[in-house]
């Protein structure tokens, strides 16, 4: 997320997120970006772990057209971004370790796929 300019708090346990206003919400998250470091007006962000992915929660304003171009709200290009982002930092270092590397990656509408190469195993018998 420093990337983009925030700094997230990480939590063992999920924290409540709050509104623009400093009102608790209902939902909860692990990871989360402060209101204050994305906008005046906005809700923070969060990122909550549900044991297989991070679900982002991003409230519909924040996610709202134009609105960051006035330096409020994320905007609506924020989560493919994030997610390009994903791809180009953390997937090449999963595949090295895994002792593969990326060979393709290719982006079609909203879409992207990232060709791996691993290497194969031989059995002996």
């Amino acid at each position: 997320m420093q990337r983009f300019g925030f700094y997230s708090q990480i939590h063992d346990q999920p924290v409540h997120l709050y509104d623009y206003r400093g009102d608790q919400r209902e939902q909860t998250a692990h990871i989360v970006v402060p209101r204050n470091q994305i906008s005046s007006l906005s809700n923070d962000l969060g990122f909550y772990w549900n044991g297989i992915e991070y679900e982002c929660l991003i409230s519909d304003y924040d996610q709202g057209a134009g609105l960051a171009k006035a330096g409020q709200g994320l905007g609506r290009n924020f989560l493919p971004k994030l997610q390009q982002e994903y791809i180009n930092l953390y997937l090449p270092k999963l595949a090295t370790q895994m002792g593969g590397e990326v060979v393709e990656t290719k982006t079609h509408d909203s879409v992207t796929t990232v060709r791996v190469v691993l290497p194969t195993q031989t059995q002996r018998r």
